[in-house]
């Protein structure tokens, strides 16, 4: 927990070093009486992807328009008032907690259960916890322990007959497969596309249609 706290820190200190130096350089430029739109095609060149968008730039390239560089300043000035204890460690170890629970968890659940805005729950589970959310990887099928023990043991079986008959096993083995064959090609969506007007209606292609012949293949 305590490693991901200081993964997530260092990633938050990356981040906030990388938009002072955007700020650095909306602030020369502007200085220099370039536009927004010029500025944020220079930075896009040399920032790519991380580059800020062309909206944010324009907001900065307004707030220190006019002004004396030597008097702005590119750093987040500190707020009065309550400091912002949605990201504490308390929170942090909740968030955490929730996930572990439920790996599935929407970010708003989170948000409603611990009483912060969900803006704070994305900067702490992607910031400071590290996580990231992925989609699960298709398999042919799930295999039960029994099955998963019974592929062992006929695996081993065949190892110890290739160990002991060598390459006259290999060539002994007949693999087969077998699949459907329709007396149709059935038709892609992409092969049943028609030129129509505007105005006419659109074709159908229907999903079920009326039973028709089909054989079954087998090759060994």
């Amino acid at each position: 927990m305590c490693a991901a706290i200081s993964v997530g820190e260092e990633m938050a200190s990356a981040i906030n070093d990388h938009l002072v130096k955007q700020r650095s350089v909306i602030e020369f430029l502007t200085a220099e009486e370039y536009s927004a739109v010029v500025i944020h095609k220079r930075m896009k060149a040399v920032y790519g992807d991380a580059c800020l968008t062309e909206g944010k730039v324009r907001k900065w390239a307004r707030f220190y328009r006019g002004e004396d560089p030597k008097e702005t300043t590119v750093r987040d000035r500190k707020r009065t008032g309550r400091p912002v204890s949605a990201t504490d460690t308390m929170h942090q170890q909740k968030v955490d907690e929730m996930i572990v629970a439920n790996r599935r968890v929407k970010q708003k659940d989170i948000a409603n259960a611990l009483d912060i805005s969900k803006e704070r729950v994305h900067h702490i589970i992607t910031v400071h916890l590290g996580y990231r959310k992925v989609s699960a990887r298709w398999v042919p099928r799930q295999l039960t322990v029994e099955m998963k023990a019974q592929r062992k043991t006929i695996c081993t079986q065949l190892l110890e007959r290739f160990t002991h008959d060598g390459e006259r096993f290999l060539r002994s083995i007949i693999t087969g497969d077998e699949s459907w064959v329709h007396h149709y090609d059935p038709e892609s969506k992409m092969q049943s596309m028609q030129y129509r007007h505007k105005n006419s209606p659109a074709p159908k292609k229907f999903k079920v249609v009326a039973s028709a012949r089909k054989v079954l293949l087998t090759i060994f």
